[in-house]
């Protein structure tokens, strides 16, 4: 530990028939490492009642020194929520410079034994790794969020600018049971800025009490002795989706030209079937793919959507409407939907894409979230 020695302005001490002027550095919260701090006195007075010029003192200076300070933090104000098998589960944190100079962090990552975070650590993580959030967007992307380490990351005056996301992946165990939850601590270590990218040398105390020169001084907070350092942990916790679809039909145009609710199940009549998928599990259901089969009774109905230009319809939530076209055989569009050969199987889904990063996801917030599929036959 260290005995932080406060630097003191010492003023000139006059005679109450002076007047003295002050001129002086503001110095603020915060105030930069190395900032030099210059002060001088003028005294004004009179002779004889005549003004006579001010005398001014010499200039007293000092160094304001450098105070390495920082936190590190889970981000998100609770557990990770994450499936079983799942693999490089993105737990966040935040890394925030509270000092008053620029540093790098040396990152590491440690998977807990026992013990308790938001719940109780009852299995481990795998192949943990770490990435920093090289592009500001605190979401992790994979292929450009590759640094393993923090560069210059800005000292407390710069607000918003000292605070930088780090991602860690991890392996979730295949046997995870919903409830299980994995522990885990990020570690930064505090690292002198080189101007070079990635690391300097790592940040060590000056001691001392130089005026003139920038001692070097750690908060009690990250001060562990030889270096400084802080630690945040998060914790991830097994849930599961829970799905129910429920299919309804209803008759929506007869060869009478009734229409629904008049409409009548005779042959040549359309019947649209409906399929509504809810989760009231923990986590979303991702790449969910419906099939369903077109019985010998029933022929599929083609161009019933969107101004006849597709087959399927499908409601995310509030979103508009998804359609897809059905080709026999396979998807030959790349668009989720096709019939088989045979032309008695329908398979509906949503390609994964960058509007869709989960393709067809069914959220936990039911019914808001629910999937609805629709499509039409006609009965033979």
């Amino acid at each position: 530990m260290c005995t932080l020695n406060l630097k003191r302005l010492f003023a000139l001490g006059l005679a109450a028939v002076y007047g003295l002027t002050w001129s002086t550095s503001v110095l603020a919260v915060g105030t930069d490492a190395g900032t030099p701090i210059n002060n001088t006195a003028t005294v004004d007075y009179k002779v004889g009642g005549v003004d006579q010029t001010p005398e001014v003192s010499s200039t007293a200076t000092f160094v304001v020194d450098q105070v390495v300070n920082f936190v590190v933090a889970e981000a998100d104000s609770g557990n990770t929520a994450v499936g079983a098998g799942e693999q490089d589960a993105v737990a966040r944190f935040t890394v925030t410079n509270t000092g008053n100079a620029t540093q790098d962090f040396a990152l590491s990552v440690a998977d807990l034994v026992g013990g308790s975070v938001f719940s109780p650590d009852t299995i481990d993580t795998d192949a943990l790794t770490i990435f920093v959030d090289v592009n500001g967007n605190n979401v992790y992307d994979a292929g450009t969020d590759t640094a393993t380490s923090i560069d210059a990351l800005s000292a407390d005056d710069t607000a918003g600018a000292n605070v930088i996301s780090v991602f860690v992946l991890g392996d979730i165990p295949a046997a995870a049971s919903a409830g299980d939850a994995a522990n885990i601590e990020l570690t930064a270590t505090a690292y002198k800025v080189d101007g070079a990218p990635g690391l300097g040398t790592i940040e060590a105390e000056t001691g001392g009490n130089d005026t003139a020169g920038l001692e070097i001084i750690f908060a009690a907070a990250v001060d562990s002795g030889a270096t400084a350092t802080a630690a945040g942990q998060d914790g991830y916790l097994v849930g599961l989706a829970s799905l129910a679809a429920v299919k309804t039909s209803t008759v929506v145009l007869d060869p009478l030209g009734q229409t629904s609710p008049l409409a009548l199940a005779i042959p040549g009549a359309f019947v649209q079937y409906e399929v509504t998928i809810s989760n009231t599990g923990g986590l979303p259901a991702t790449e969910v793919q419906v099939t369903d089969a077109i019985q010998s009774e029933l022929t599929f109905a083609t161009g019933t959507y969107n101004g006849a230009a597709s087959d399927v319809e499908i409601v995310v939530g509030a979103s508009a409407p998804v359609y897809c076209i059905a080709e026999v055989g396979g998807d030959g569009n790349s668009d989720g939907c096709f019939l088989n050969a045979a032309g008695d199987s329908l398979t509906v889904s949503i390609p994964v894409s960058g509007t869709y990063p989960t393709g067809l996801t069914v959220g936990t917030n039911s019914p808001t979230d629910d999937v609805i599929v629709r499509f039409q036959a006609t009965i033979n």
